[in-house]
């Protein structure tokens, strides 16, 4: 879920330490932004966690990521859906309840691991949400399932505030919190947008600044870093440092 791994041109950031590898392909649209004032942006994001031999790969157990300020998430008056509302149940079943907290979607594809039995792949979809939870914002990424039986999950993260430093925003996740033992998900694909009014005015819940210096229209800054803890204790951390373009 890093919300803006590239400015421009997408390109893949590659992780890898031993055995596990972490690809990470990200883009944004526009691709020229204002210097100050953050924007409307759709994200567009794919993740890969694989093994250079071929084998499972550990599960991955927690993710953070770190956001540069210049990256804004905007919810005021933007509609919020509850965990109850969607968990236990399907793709169709969460639109049903929370169309109108939606801000992304598209799909994912797993590993079941089943007692005595070899890792059973599966893929379906996955939607993005606007969620409250403790009277916190969080996000809501739902994931759902039909083979080799109906399946849903919530994946829940959390939203933190960074007052100083080069970032301004951290989302956490505890992903065996929510899967389990039931397997684990090594790729997805995601599109990130959601425009929306309030108080007769036009807003975005992704939003962004390119913070070129005076008189430059280019510059390279860290977007940014992305941590994966997996089971067995192993970590790996990218810093995605890119370059966005001022628009005139």
């Amino acid at each position: 879920m890093a919300l803006l791994a590239v400015a421009g041109i997408a390109s893949a950031t590659v992780i890898q330490h031993g055995n596990l590898r972490v690809t990470l392909l990200a883009q944004i649209q526009p691709l020229k932004l204002p210097r100050k004032s953050p924007a409307p942006i759709a994200v567009f994001l794919s993740g890969h966690v694989a093994s250079v031999d071929g084998s499972v790969p550990p599960q991955l157990q927690k993710m953070t990521i770190r956001v540069n300020r210049h990256g804004l998430l905007q919810s005021e008056g933007l509609p919020h859906c509850r965990l109850s509302q969607i968990q236990p149940g399907s793709t169709d079943h969460a639109l049903e309840q929370c169309s109108d907290a939606l801000v992304g979607s598209g799909r994912f594809w797993a590993s079941i691991v089943l007692p005595d039995q070899r890792p059973y792949p599966t893929r379906g979809r996955l939607l993005v949400f606007n969620g409250r939870e403790g009277g916190k914002p969080v996000i809501f990424a739902h994931i759902y399932a039909r083979q080799p039986f109906n399946s849903s999950f919530v994946v829940v993260f959390g939203i933190k505030r960074i007052h100083k430093g080069v970032y301004g925003t951290e989302l956490t996740a505890s992903l065996p919190k929510t899967l389990g033992e039931w397997g684990f998900v090594d790729r997805i694909k995601l599109t990130l947008r959601r425009k929306y009014r309030y108080l007769g005015r036009r807003r975005s819940y992704f939003n962004a600044a390119c913070p070129a210096p005076a008189g430059a229209t280019i510059t390279p800054f860290t977007l940014a870093v992305t941590s994966f803890r997996f089971a067995g204790g192993e970590s790996l951390t990218a810093t995605v440092d890119k370059s966005c373009r001022v628009k005139e």
